[in-house]
């Protein structure tokens, strides 16, 4: 596989699922080094928690940024 497309895929996850690909990177992580400091556990799971915010405050943002269809009138 090419790293260049993981990574995009990574980015692509952590933008529509930022919960869900916070706890894969730290269970891979926990895997692969047996351990995690609590600071890195910690950062990766703030960052979790920013990204999710941002894509939260966006959803509402464009929601509420989106011009109504005006009523029709009944006659």
């Amino acid at each position: 596989m090419d790293p260049q497309r993981i990574a995009e895929e990574l980015r692509t996850q952590l933008r529509e699922r930022p919960y869900w690909t916070t706890a894969a990177i730290v269970g891979v992580g926990w895997l692969l080094g047996r351990s995690l400091p609590l600071r890195a556990v910690l950062a990766v799971a703030g960052i979790g928690a920013r990204a999710a915010m941002a894509a939260a405050v966006q959803d509402v943002v464009s929601d509420r940024s989106r011009p109504r269809a005006a009523p029709n009138p009944v006659q």
